[in-house]
């Protein structure tokens, strides 16, 4: 140092020039940082890619075997057995709703008997 405690220009430069490689050196380790979520990230999709793809040749395969034309065949008479549940379960709600409505109307005749008599 000089006689009047100033840093020399030296000192300033390499100061200033070890605060710029702190800077980027901070950048750095963040653009590791968002290229290593990045990455994962991309592992993560090819993965779910490859499951994917893997699970549909599995589909094609098990069809191919158990005949695709009897499977669907299977799945159609399931679909139409569904549709008849559902339509007896409405038949049965709108039986249970007018069995309901007949009971509420007998209690009412029954009460205005009561209260005539």
């Amino acid at each position: 140092m000089t006689g009047d405690d100033e840093p020399s220009l030296e000192l300033k430069l390499a100061r200033a020039a070890y605060a710029e490689a702190e800077k980027l050196k901070k950048a750095a380790e963040q653009d590791r940082a968002a290229a290593e979520y990045e990455r994962g990230q991309a592992d993560f999709r090819q993965r779910t890619a490859e499951d994917h793809n893997r699970a549909a040749g599995e589909r094609v395969r098990w069809l191919e075997e158990h005949d695709e034309a009897k499977v669907r065949a299977i799945v159609a008479a399931a679909d139409d057995k569904l549709k008849q549940a559902q339509e007896l379960m409405a038949s049965y709600d709108a039986a249970k709703h007018g069995a309901a409505i007949a009971l509420v109307q007998i209690n009412e005749r029954e009460q205005a008997e009561q209260s005539a008599a």
